[in-house]
């Protein structure tokens, strides 16, 4: 999510959650991946607006934060 901000916009994480209406909180840990993200519908369509995005089908499916996967040794 944070790389398509950066690629789209040039809002600050700050602005864009704002924008977004997402708690700045919220978004930090989104992107963080401590939390997962679950936008409501009208996150979501603003989250598609600033994001230029039309069509929800157009997000990436590597849109939330990056899978943290255990390896082992």
């Amino acid at each position: 999510m944070d790389t398509l901000r950066i690629e789209r916009t040039t809002l600050t994480q700050d602005e864009f959650a704002m924008k977004c209406g997402i708690p700045r909180t919220t978004y930090l840990r989104w992107i963080s991946g401590r939390a997962e993200a679950r936008p409501t519908i009208s996150q979501l369509k603003n989250l598609c607006r600033e994001l230029k995005i039309e069509k929800v089908t157009d997000l990436p499916d590597n849109f939330g934060p990056p899978v943290h996967t255990e390896t082992e040794d």
